[in-house]
């Protein structure tokens, strides 16, 4: 076995070289290691300080443009690299990822590349403290950024915009500074004793150590900061050091793992996509440690420079990772939602996946929710007057869920397991720091469920009323059957068309009108009713039939309307409807 061309001896084992390890506690106990111990711990701070700063700054910018950027795998993997690369915080990139699949607004494929991209993004860490961090007095360039920043927060604190970019720079700051004690820290462990005795090592136990380094510190760009400021003072030679920086990009599996557990369906798909990638590129960039370590020293000549050469090793690998994974994205995709399903049965659709640590995909995973839900109300209506679905709804919704082939009442039954999982996904979306905004389009959901359940639930009250209509020996009372399943059809193809269209401009006019015809029918049945009872000559028991199944039709139709209405108009459209109407 060799490594680094050099042959490694038979019997060779880590416990060969235990007599090795006296002269670290020795070296331990003489410097500083508090140094180190802040170091990183100012440095991880720093981050924080940038992640938390950067996803306040951006907003819904950043919400917006993975969810808009996404529909092709490569829009996706370039949207998951400048995501990241920008907010450096592949962890929110992933967040709002799984928010979006859970939500039903992004395909695990797609998914899968902007994850593919956030990998690559992680890079910059990388190359900011490769180019910068090594290059200038980290000191000198550190301590404006902290202390034009802490001056903004105590000054200008008030602004919510200006706050965030001061902790944005005390954060910049905080980074470099806790680069700078890490590498004072390892210089001087790197002067008390000779690390060549370790370089008979396995190349597997440095990939480990950096495994178990990200592991512990839950980031790999902390890790691989320590990993270029070992290198900077030479306490491990390049190939140790591209070993371990493969260690770290596998060790951030554990953190996603963690992460999964208990969570959605989809929060452990979109997690094995990650540990997928990240454990074969990393296996790959094993075999190929050699070659890739020439074209980084020789074909890039950066022999002389470690550090940028084990920032370009950081994005090489990771590079190829990508073109590897490119082609079988889907194919991927596909083996793990087969792999992994849930085990709990959810008769809801969308937000039995979703999240609601991301209020805009959660909203989204509402609306979709809700309009299925409408959907099945539209269905348990139809069968209970005994019309075809499939003749009113749309084919791609009726004919791939088996629900809607079920009668009325079991129908009936999941209407009100599909509200009950709304409002408990409501109930943890309301604990998220919502805006007004973001509460108001809550509230209308939530409004549009309860109007859908009580259409239903309207109409299966006088099932039995209008059962008897339907077997009725009465023509007069047949024929008013037959008035209602007309009328049913026509409102019901105009709502499955509202449902479906999502130009909220083209639903106003098009629903106020609606509104506004259908106003006009409830007064004309009215007078006609009243005429139809006085010439059909029909008995008590039939006129008090008749009467309550108008009633409660007619109310049934204006709770749809009203369901729909909520659902697909915004705030301030709502607003104007109310006016017209």
């Amino acid at each position: 076995m060799h490594r680094d061309g050099v042959p490694v001896p038979e019997g060779w084992s880590p416990l060969s070289n235990i007599s090795k390890i006296n002269p670290i506690f020795e070296a331990i106990m003489n410097f500083d290691i508090w140094m180190l111990i802040a170091g990183i711990g100012i440095f991880l701070f720093g981050i924080y300080l940038m992640e938390e700063s950067l996803k306040a700054l951006s907003g819904k910018a950043f919400k917006s443009f993975i969810r808009k950027y996404t529909s092709t795998p490569i829009k996706a993997i370039a949207t998951g690299t400048l995501s990241t690369g920008i907010l450096q915080s592949s962890s929110a990139v992933t967040l709002m990822v799984l928010a979006f699949v859970g939500a039903g607004i992004m395909t695990l494929s797609n998914a899968f590349g902007v994850i593919l991209g956030s990998n690559l993004g992680t890079t910059l860490t990388s190359w900011i403290v490769a180019t910068v961090g090594f290059k200038v007095d980290i000191e000198s360039f550190a301590l404006p950024f902290i202390g034009i920043g802490g001056l903004g927060l105590i000054f200008l604190g008030r602004s919510s915009r200006m706050s965030n970019i001061s902790k944005l720079l005390v954060g910049f700051g905080f980074l470099f500074l806790g680069l700078n004690y890490m590498k004072v820290s390892v210089e001087e462990f790197t002067a008390l004793f000779d690390l060549s005795d370790f370089k008979d090592y396995h190349l597997l136990v440095f990939v480990l150590l950096g495994f178990i380094i990200t592991a512990v510190m839950q980031s790999s760009s902390a890790a691989v900061a320590i990993i270029l400021t070992a290198v900077y003072g030479n306490a491990i030679d390049f190939f140790t050091a591209s070993a371990m920086v493969i260690g770290t990009n596998m060790g951030t599996t554990v953190t996603v793992l963690i992460g999964s557990f208990g969570g959605p369906v989809a929060k452990k798909q979109v997690a094995m996509c990650h540990v997928i990638f990240n454990l074969i590129t990393g296996i790959v960039a094993i075999v190929f440690l050699k070659p890739l370590n020439y074209v980084v020293l020789d074909v890039f000549s950066l022999k002389n420079d470690p550090v940028m050469a084990l920032a370009l090793f950081h994005t090489l690998f990771n590079a190829l990772g990508v073109i590897l994974f490119f082609p079988f994205l889907r194919i991927i995709a596909s083996f793990i939602t087969r792999l992994i399903k849930d085990k709990k049965v959810h008769l809801s659709q969308y937000v039995s996946n979703a999240t609601a640590e991301v209020p805009e995909a959660a909203l989204v995973a509402m609306k979709n929710e809700s309009a299925y839900l409408i959907r099945l109300v539209m269905a348990h209506n139809l069968k209970l007057l005994h019309i075809d679905t499939k003749l009113v709804l749309s084919q791609a919704q009726t004919s791939s869920d088996p629900v809607f082939s079920r009668t009325y009442d079991k129908i009936y039954s999941v209407i009100k397991s599909v509200q009950s999982e709304i409002f408990l996904f409501s109930s943890k979306l309301q604990t998220q720091p919502l805006t007004k905004d973001e509460s108001l389009r809550l509230n209308k959901k939530l409004h549009s469920v309860r109007y859908g359940v009580s259409s239903a639930k309207t109409l299966k009250d006088i099932a039995h009323e209008l059962e008897k209509m339907d077997q009725s020996d009465l023509p007069a009372m047949t024929r008013k059957h037959q008035e209602f399943r007309k009328k049913m059809m026509h409102f019901y193809m105009i709502f499955d068309e509202l449902l479906e269209n999502r130009d909220s401009e083209v639903n106003l006019p098009r629903l106020t009108e609606l509104m506004q015809k259908m106003r006009d029918d409830e007064q004309n049945s009215i007078q006609e009713t009243g005429d139809f009872i006085s010439s059909a000559g029909l008995g008590e028991a039939e006129i008090s039939t008749l009467l309550s199944a108008s009633r409660s039709f007619t109310l049934s139709l204006r709770q749809l309307a009203l369901s729909v209405k909520d659902l697909v108009l915004t705030t301030e459209q709502s607003e104007i409807y109310d006016n017209t109407i």
